[in-house]
């Protein structure tokens, strides 16, 4: 009788039937226009787009002060300022919605995860216990520490 065990390979523990891929099903919920908001928020929220506002609000001012075309107080540059602000926050808004949803997601599935690893450990914990009290082993030890760890949660 052939006693060798085959582990899965990891092919087969990647492509688990019980695990699901939390950022292809986020990715899969969000619609067009949601896609985009995402994307336009990622790009406004990264550190170039900052020196990018920066240099170009910056250049304006010095143009618009030796040609005259939008002299002080920026009237031009003070109304594209204030239209695009009042179109990224409803930007922001949509994509901090379409985050929360997504850690929502990435919760559950975590808990989700979580308990099924504890269960697992629990049958694994029991069949060690039942292998050796059919070996005679001094299993005491084992079940006052097993007992430990649960009574301490």
């Amino acid at each position: 009788m052939d006693t060798t065990v085959t582990l899965p390979s990891m092919a087969t523990v990647e492509d688990h039937p019980l695990v699901t891929d939390v950022n292809a099903a986020s990715a899969a919920r969000l619609t067009g226009v949601e896609r985009l908001c995402k994307s336009i928020s990622d790009a406004t929220g990264a550190p170039i787009a900052l020196f990018l506002v920066i240099v170009i609000q910056t250049v304006w001012i010095v143009v618009g002060q030796l040609t005259k075309l939008d002299p002080y107080p920026f009237a031009f540059l003070l109304t594209v300022s204030n239209v695009i602000q009042l179109v990224m926050i409803f930007i922001i808004a949509v994509a901090q919605r379409q985050s929360s949803q997504y850690a929502e997601l990435r919760a559950e599935s975590d808990h989700d995860h979580i308990s099924r690893l504890l269960y697992h450990q629990q049958v694994q914990e029991q069949l060690l216990l039942r292998l050796a009290e059919r070996t005679q082993a001094d299993v005491g030890d084992l079940k006052a520490a097993i007992s430990t760890l649960l009574t301490d949660v």
